[in-house]
């Protein structure tokens, strides 16, 4: 089972466990597990932040949350979703009915339906 961690619990890269450019490459391994366990580690060369290593879990959940959160995405999303809605047999056959129907019967439809409102 993946690990879920809470984005909004993560720290600015400067107050992440660091590890040391040389150590990543001399021990990746310890630095990996770090990773994994702590969500994300900062990598450091010279004492200066250079990158940060974390879990492809973690980048994921970065990405989801990202994207829920692009208006654009969630009007896609909605539209997408009012699309697919209107693709039903139900749909379509309400369309094929207001189509069909007289004058009379859309002024009824209408009349009723700004009653409704």
């Amino acid at each position: 089972m993946p690990a879920s961690h809470d984005i909004h619990a993560l720290h600015p890269s400067r107050d992440l466990p660091s590890s040391a450019a040389s150590e990543l490459k001399n021990a990746f391994k310890g630095v990996y597990q770090q990773a994994l366990k702590l969500g994300a580690v900062s990598i450091t060369r010279n004492r200066k932040r250079e990158a940060v290593v974390m879990s492809a879990e973690l980048y994921d959940q970065i990405i989801a949350e990202l994207a829920s959160r692009d208006p654009l995405e969630v009007l896609r999303k909605e539209y997408n979703a009012r699309f697919a809605a209107m693709q039903t047999d139900e749909a379509r056959e309400a369309l094929q009915h207001a189509f069909d129907a007289s004058p009379e019967e859309l002024g009824k439809a209408a009349v009723a339906q700004a009653g409704e409102a």
